[in-house]
């Protein structure tokens, strides 16, 4: 089948959109570009530059540190060059030296032999220096040279000596990338202290991001290329795309181009940390210099583009780039981007028929997938078009729909084909309920449940068989036992919520039972069944999920394992194939072990407010009115959660204050109220205390178990600004940069950290890029960026509590995105409650302690904890 006969599959022509560059991060160290132009940069000051071809000079003007660092990145391009002149210019110039440069003479040596076939040579040079070097340093760092560049062996793994790394040593780059690879190895999977070694891998990778010494690594592609996947399949994936940067900048410089090799494992990186516009980039640049290449090497990235373009949900751009493939050259190693297994010209036709669908509906779509003619002897690829046609046919004609599906069961059954049997079981579940044969369907559902063994399980959706349950017994008109298929369907939808659209390509989703429906049902069933609690569980995840797909941007540090973790899951056919070694490596066992470790920490129970001591108010919004729940613990347990439905959408309603009103008087031994803490209960609590200035409100983060020790706190804040300084002996803890941002570890576990600080002007575009400075008393310049924050506060690192005003973000209390991010990113670190004040009061001894005191943020500010209380 050719690109004509493709084009008719799809009935529709258009044109490819044209991508810009991948954008370039300007480094003052190391090797930039910038457009068709590059140079060499030692700390900020130009060396050499393309227009003299880098041809090599003498250093001059530079300290021995610097000095080495120049004739490594020189040498790594005359290495990819395979400039031999230049090589032995460098050599020379290193042998005339006297000081620590015999390393990077043995190393350039080591390379260059390495590079001209003669290993054996290249070897002996190197285990000559380790047996001569008297310098543990010097020693261990040939050492590790040696096993990145000479161990071979089907572990990834490699056995790094541990380095302890110094600014004013030589070779600093280097120890400093030999241990971040010793840490990486540390874990094996499995460690129920997996933790623990995601903490230091954050630490030794962080300045990486942060020490101007380290913005170029020399010689990286030949200490370890496959460095930047290795972190990636930890779940490091910022870090990971910050390292391949390095590499294929220093291909563009000596090689004139990035090779295509790169950019698609680039595109890989990109995808798995949620940037599709520069995935996008990625694959087009990997096209334009593909041209004149095989069809079937172009058919591999068309499928991940037009597959890229029906995530970002923009199914005409999908389909112009779907018309690209070109069919008569497929090849047997294409990977379909949502399964990561080999994908038939069946199976790329199918998934071209789901966005053919979204463009031209389900008629267009039904002509396309009857023209797959069927080969002789039929292949599980062959069926799965079939089932696509039966779902799509349900609208239209349930009936035919219905026959298709069963054969395809019975035929999936025969041959063991687990994981169509399980589609087909779901679709004919549903198809019951359009046939209004909802005792059939709830049997098809239930029979869904065994079919997927252990090596399938990935291919489960939970939750579109509980969803089936649900509209199965709501459409019956009897009230059937669903409240806990309610309950595990929301449950997986909040984990699984962000690839909704991929299950109707990969799972065959009937298309006419949308989630939107499943909740109305679901809340219909509930409040008909006086479920209070299974309501409260559902409005709450309800809304959990909204904040989580209105977030701009993937989460940075720890936080991202979880997310990379979700994405492996589902985009793993994005990959190249120079990343299948990792797929099963203990990288990758280490991810999961680490995300599950997560994901148990944070998971949340409505029932933890069963033994909260506080009256509580939850106003959770759902479409155009507000569900409000108050729970109150002097009742008995039957009574203590109460709801009503409020029909408004202002969340201060006069009614939801009477509401609040009446908890307040049915308390009366309680002077303290807490609120949920979420948009509509911020705009609450602003009312409330104009209105009931004689009750105590406090707000509460989440539905997590509370486990605040409540011991007493000593204060502490930054020693660095003029106002903290003055606080000096008045009860105050002023500690230094490293202390404060969580670089160094105080001893003091029970801490308040005092944040009143102005947030950098120029750093108020995103939450994200908030900093703060200030001049020391030495005059040095000093900062804390709130990505460094993100990487540095752990376990061992945060705070019991925060205090923070108004000028540390920049905004009023009330205007409530901002601080909410900045809340969520302290609790999620572990701090257990937080106090804000618009401005910080005159202190003095007597008073600062009085910060950990709720009843101070009664009138003007506001006090939150972590949890219910």
């Amino acid at each position: 089948m050719n690109r004509l006969s493709l084009s008719i599959f799809i009935l529709c022509v258009s044109a490819i959109p044209v991508g810009n560059l991948m954008s370039q991060t300007q480094r003052n160290h190391g090797w930039v570009v910038s457009g068709n132009s590059s140079k060499l940069l030692i700390q900020g000051k130009e060396i050499s530059n393309s227009r003299d071809e880098f041809r090599f000079k003498a250093p001059e003007g530079m300290n021995q540190i610097q000095e080495i660092d120049y004739y490594l990145m020189l040498g790594e391009y005359y290495l990819r060059k395979k400039d031999k002149v230049g090589i032995a210019n460098i050599l020379y110039d290193l042998r005339t030296k006297k000081g620590e440069y015999a390393f990077a003479d043995s190393l350039l040596t080591s390379l260059w032999k390495q590079s001209q076939g003669e290993e054996v040579q290249a070897i002996k040079i190197l285990d000559t220096y380790v047996q001569k070097e008297p310098n543990t340093y010097f020693r261990n760092l040939a050492k590790n040279m040696r096993t990145n560049l000479f161990q071979t062996g089907e572990d990834e793994k490699k056995s790094m000596v541990r380095m302890d790394c110094q600014k004013n040593k030589p070779y600093y780059s280097l120890c400093r990338v030999f241990r971040l690879q010793y840490y990486i190895d540390l874990p094996s999977g499995k460690e129920k202290d997996m933790h623990k070694h995601f903490v230091n891998i954050m630490r030794v990778s962080s300045p990486f991001f942060e020490d101007p010494n380290l913005e170029w690594i020399p010689l990286l592609d030949r200490i370890d290329e496959d460095l930047p996947a290795k972190l990636t399949f930890l779940g490091f994936v910022r870090e990971g795309i910050h390292l391949q940067k390095m590499i294929m900048d220093l291909e563009k410089i000596a090689d004139g181009f990035v090779s295509e090799n790169s950019n698609e494992r680039m595109a890989f990186f990109q995808i798995l940390s949620g940037d599709y516009l520069a995935t996008e980039e990625s694959l087009l640049n990997f096209v334009k210099l593909a041209k004149g290449k095989k069809a079937s090497i172009l058919n591999r990235v068309y499928v991940k583009l037009g597959a890229l373009a029906y995530l970002q949900k923009d199914y005409k751009k999908s389909l112009d780039y779907y018309l690209k493939l070109d069919l008569s050259n497929w090849s047997a190693d294409i990977h379909h981007p949502y399964l990561n297994e080999p994908m038939s010209i069946s199976g790329v036709k199918d998934l071209i028929s789901v966005t053919l669908y979204k463009v031209s509906g389900a008629e267009v779509a039904l002509k396309a997938l009857q023209k797959i003619k069927d080969p002789e002897k039929l292949t599980e690829a062959d069926i799965w078009p079939k089932l696509r046609i039966s779902q799509m046919l349900m609208d239209q004609n349930p009936e035919l729909s219905s026959r298709m599906t069963d054969e395809i069961i019975y035929m999936a059954q025969e041959k063991k084909w687990r994981r169509l049997e399980y589609a087909a079981t779901i679709l004919q579940g549903y198809n019951q309920i359009y046939r209004k044969e909802f005792r059939k369907s709830t049997i098809e559902l239930t029979k869904s449940r065994g079919i997927l063994d252990e090596e399938n399980a990935f291919y489960a959706a939970e939750f579109l068989r509980n969803f089936g349950f649900v509209f199965a017994h709501t459409a019956s008109g009897k009230k059937g036992p669903v409240n806990g298929n309610i309950r595990d369907g929301v449950s997986d939808y909040l984990q699984n919520n962000l690839y909704e659209d991929l299950y109707y390509i990969r799972n065959y989703r009937p298309l006419a039972f949308s989630t939107d429906l499943f909740f109305e049902y679901a809340l219909s069933h509930l409040r008909d069944d006086n479920d209070v609690w299974g309501l409260l569980d559902s409005i709450y995840k309800y809304n959990v999920v909204k904040w989580t797909r209105s977030l701009k941007g993937s989460p940075h540090s720890l936080f991202q394992i979880q997310f990379v973790d979700k994405q492996f899951q589902y985009l793993s056919g994005f990959s190249t194939t120079r990343e299948s070694k990792f797929f099963d490596s203990t990288y990758a066992d280490s991810r999961e072990t680490e995300s599950q470790i997560q994901r148990k920490n944070e998971e949340e129970s409505v029932r933890n407010l069963e033994s909260a001591k506080h009256p509580t108010v939850l106003l959770l919004p759902y479409k155009e009115e507000f569900y409000l729940f108050t729970f109150n613990p002097r009742e008995s347990k039957r009574n203590q959660l109460n709801w009503k439905v409020i029909r408004s959408q202002r969340p201060d309603t006069s009614e939801v204050i009477e509401s609040v009103r009446e908890l307040v008087s049915s308390s009366k031994d309680n002077e303290t109220v807490q609120i949920y803490l979420n948009e509509s209960g911020a705009s609450l609590m602003r009312t409330l205390k104009k209105e009931m200035k004689d009750t105590g409100f406090v707000f509460f983060f989440s539905l997590q178990p509370g486990s605040d020790p409540q011991k007493p706190l000593n204060v502490f804040s930054w020693k660095c600004p003029q106002n903290m300084r003055s606080l000096e002996g008045k009860g105050m803890n002023l500690v230094e940069t490293a202390y404060f941002e969580g670089s160094r570890i105080l001893k003091e576990k029970e801490r308040l950290h005092l944040w009143d600080f102005p947030a950098n002007a120029g750093s108020a575009n995103a939450v994200a890029n908030l900093s703060w400075s200030c001049k020391s008393e030495t005059g040095s310049f000093e900062e804390i960026p709130f990505l460094k924050l993100f990487r540095r506060i752990d376990y061992r690192t945060v705070p019991r509590m925060v205090v923070y005003t108004e000028r540390v973000v920049g905004k009023s209390f009330f205007d409530y995105s901002w601080h909410y991010q900045w809340l969520h990113f302290w609790f999620r670190s572990g701090t257990k409650k937080m106090g804000y004040l618009p401005t910080l009061p005159v202190l003095d001894a007597g008073t600062v302690s009085g910060l950990a005191d709720p009843t101070r943020y009664r009138e003007e500010g506001v006090w939150i904890y972590a949890t219910a209380q």
